[in-house]
């Protein structure tokens, strides 16, 4: 990630944690990152960036801080906000935004880019019947997934309906994202060019290649949930709940009334785990998945809300009065502050 596109991850009006952006794209899923990754409005970033270490956004903060575009915070853990500058540098040139975002913490992306990109490689030495050929670098269980697939539809009119599929999904894309998704795939005689090449070739970062490369992945995707496209039954199962199955389970036991205490001894786990899968769903899911009314009564969002401050950036527990502590948990507080984000009050 080059500094262009951390300033795109920033604000001026919010300093943001560092280490939330670097967790999310490596897929730590704790609560507390999962709730300022909604708060920064990044929650597609979850997954990005498996392999990125621990630390590996370091490097190029320093260099935007160094540049004058963004300042540290005071927080104990490091926080960056922009400065005028960087709002100025991030703006200087059209950067890709990628457009509806919520579908993608529902894919399995990574999963679904390996069988997806393999598959039209596939596809396309069949159509030019070459029988000998190095296969993308993939897992074995999505090569064996993709060969099973690949039996299971193999017709001479493959190669018609796979061009035609994808196509179609083109055509709702931006031209760029089309035509750089389409010079990265591989295929006969077509070896696709890396993210960098891309970067290259079309002037843009390297990152931002890997951004409309997703999401052309998440547009075949979604037009794989029909079932009659050709790739229905290689992508339609990438699809998923956007929490655990533990989570869904806890979350299940709950919306049929049982007390939370009740709940941890059913599931046989401890009331604090309940309370973390319970935020997590809150994070993750619509509104009207959660039971918010009988999780927060609404004597404790009269109370509580009268002793916080208007901006939910601004609340912290530590902060209530003794009394509201002793009366209301950690929990409560956080709920409270996830409901109101998602009605859009701040």
């Amino acid at each position: 990630m080059e500094p262009a596109d951390l300033l795109q991850l920033l604000s001026d009006q919010q300093a943001r944690r560092l280490r939330v952006i670097e967790n999310l794209l490596r897929g730590r899923r704790t609560v507390s990152t999962l709730y300022w990754g909604l708060r920064y409005d990044l929650l597609y970033l979850l997954d990005l960036n498996k392999h990125l270490p621990r630390g590996g956004l370091d490097a190029v903060a320093h260099t935007v801080v160094a540049n004058g575009w963004a300042q540290w915070g005071s927080d104990e853990q490091p926080q960056l906000r922009l400065t005028s500058a960087g709002v100025h540098a991030r703006d200087q040139r059209p950067y890709y935004q990628p457009g509806d975002v919520t579908a993608w913490p529902l894919l399995d992306l990574n999963v679904a880019r390996q069988r997806l990109l393999l598959a039209i490689q596939v596809t396309s030495e069949y159509a030019h019947q070459t029988n000998r050929y190095y296969p993308l670098a993939v897992d074995q269980a999505t090569r064996q997934t993709v060969r099973r697939w690949f039996y299971q539809v193999r017709d001479p009119a493959l190669p018609a309906q796979m061009a035609a599929a994808l196509t179609a999904t083109w055509a709702t894309l931006p031209p760029t994202v089309a035509a750089v998704t389409t010079a990265g795939l591989t295929g006969y005689q077509q070896p696709g060019q890396t993210t960098q090449q891309l970067a290259d070739q079309f002037a843009i970062t390297s990152w931002e290649a890997y951004l409309m490369h997703v999401t052309a992945v998440v547009a075949v995707a979604q037009a794989a949930r029909d079932p009659h496209h050709v790739l229905a039954p290689l992508l339609a199962p990438t699809w998923q709940s956007p929490v655990t199955r533990s989570a869904q389970a806890t979350l299940a036991t709950v919306m049929t009334g049982t007390p939370l205490d009740r709940v941890a001894a059913e599931r046989h786990i401890k009331p604090s785990t309940v309370r973390e899968h319970l935020l997590e769903a809150a994070i993750m899911l619509p509104p009207t998945a959660l039971p918010y009314d009988r999780l927060i009564p609404a004597a404790a969002r009269q109370a509580l809300l009268a002793a916080l401050p208007q901006a939910i950036d601004d609340w912290e527990y530590t902060a209530l009065p003794t009394e509201l502590q002793e009366r209301y948990d950690f929990f409560t507080f956080r709920l409270l502050a996830i409901w109101q984000h998602k009605r859009g009050v701040d």
